[in-house]
């Protein structure tokens, strides 16, 4: 099902700027289809090389519904204030959200999953903080799932000078 976006001016214009929100948020969401129908679990991911990547243990629902069924939906956002606007409501989201659709395909090479997990170690402590060896039955045990982004689109309203923000219980 394709759809066209209803407010065409907070469309992303370019896969760059998608790819950037990708690059920089720590969480996303993914989504997966079960028998019970869809689940929505939150993860700690990597974009690398135009991919997805994730970790999990070889078990429970996630990966239950991927091996039976390796299309997924990837949801990333950066949610920031409300702020006044002068339609519908009153008020108005600042957002930047990218959603993927794609394939997971599991990595199934020691080497390879060794190179991704250390790239989403990296990803989330420190430069130059000391890490530890991963040990190959670690490596063995942890199952690191690729998505192959078949399709992205994203929307942004951006803060602006002329917004005047609200401050609310979410945003101090």
């Amino acid at each position: 099902m394709k759809t066209v976006p209803r407010r065409k001016e907070r469309a992303m214009k370019t896969s760059r700027e998608m790819e950037l929100l990708l690059e920089r948020m720590p969480v996303g969401r993914l989504a997966v289809t079960t028998e019970d129908g869809p689940y929505v679990v939150a993860v700690n991911y990597l974009f690398l090389e135009g991919h997805i990547y994730f970790h999990s243990g070889q078990a429970g629902r996630k990966m239950e519904a991927l091996r039976a069924d390796s299309r997924v939906c990837f949801l990333v956002d950066d949610v920031g204030p409300q702020v006044i606007f002068e339609q519908g409501c009153g008020m108005s989201q600042i957002y930047e959200s990218v959603v993927c659709f794609g394939r997971a395909e599991f990595v199934e090479g020691p080497i390879e999953k060794m190179r991704i997990l250390e790239k989403l170690v990296q990803k989330f402590v420190p430069a130059g903080y000391p890490l530890s060896p991963m040990g190959d039955r670690n490596v063995e045990k942890t199952a690191v799932v690729k998505i192959v982004v078949e399709s992205m689109s994203g929307k942004a309203n951006v803060l602006s000078p002329s917004h005047t923000v609200l401050h609310n219980r979410f945003h101090g």
